[in-house]
């Protein structure tokens, strides 16, 4: 894959890079890239109107993404490119190795401490989403010290919006409760609040359960007496659907916040995630 990229690179200098956006005039501001939506957010509330900012994956893709040619002639001019690392997004560390030294690579949970290696999803627990934005400040103010208070104001502000949400979520007593999903993303998250995870798929989402998988987890459903199964939008709802029906229970949304077609910050759909999805229902 490494070499593959390198080609495209090749291809492009050879050939004259494509042009950067129009919005991208010389004003002063840096020009980022991130990998998928979370990162795109998280870049956005440091950044704010400071940088220009592009998703690369606008449609939520993240894991199967692979860059075109157009995508690494793009980022070849960028100043930062912004990924979550861990194995979430499968293409970013071999497209990060063949980038410029004038790019600023930043695996934003590269500080984190309580990886497993085998979930990716991170940002879900809140106390790593903080630790994120931070990684993600400290490089906007290194690449870009002209604008190192402006980044620095933004993250002490939205840390206290962090502290908030973490406290909205600590006082539903969650500990000890079982989270039903049919997507098993949510570890993180659960392991910040002394959650089970019940999961019908693996972390990738995209397995086909037999019947057999299907009855088990229907059949736990039923045992552990819980109220709702919840699944991600981004990946539709017929599983929960289905395995709703057959426990007698409800199927209702919970964000991963891969993807948010509302355009929503962190803190709003976490809060939507507690409350408006009624999890203390569990």
């Amino acid at each position: 894959m490494k070499k593959l990229f390198l080609l495209i690179i090749s291809l492009f200098i050879l050939t004259s890079c494509a042009p950067a956006p129009a919005e991208d005039a010389d004003d002063g501001k840096i020009t980022i890239y991130a990998s998928f939506y979370a990162m795109y957010d998280f870049a956005r509330t440091i950044g704010g109107d400071c940088v220009h900012l592009y998703n690369m994956t606008p449609s939520g893709d993240a894991h199967d993404y692979e860059p075109t040619a157009a995508d690494m002639a793009k980022l070849t001019e960028a100043d930062m490119f912004i990924y979550s690392g861990n194995g979430m997004e499968a293409w970013a560390e071999d497209v990060a190795e063949t980038l410029p030294d004038t790019v600023k690579v930043v695996n934003a949970s590269e500080r984190l401490t309580n990886l497993d290696g085998s979930d990716p999803h991170v940002w879900l627990n809140i106390d790593n989403a903080r630790i994120q934005m931070q990684t993600i400040c400290d490089a906007l103010i290194e690449t870009d010290p002209d604008f190192a208070d402006a980044y620095a104001r933004n993250m002490r502000l939205y840390t206290v919006k962090l502290d908030e949400l973490k406290e909205s979520y600590e006082n539903y007593n969650l500990a000890g409760t079982t989270l039903a999903v049919t997507h098993g993303a949510y570890g993180y998250l659960c392991e910040e609040f002394g959650m089970t995870q019940l999961a019908l798929e693996g972390v990738a989402g995209d397995s086909d359960p037999s019947p057999a998988q299907m009855a088990e987890f229907v059949d736990e459903v039923k045992a552990r007496n819980v109220k709702r199964i919840y699944y991600d939008p981004i990946e539709g709802g017929k599983l929960a659907e289905k395995a709703a029906k057959e426990a007698g229970v409800l199927a209702e949304k919970f964000y991963t916040f891969e993807y948010d077609e509302q355009d929503r910050d962190y803190v709003t759909v976490m809060m939507g995630n507690l409350l408006g999805n009624e999890i203390i229902c569990l």
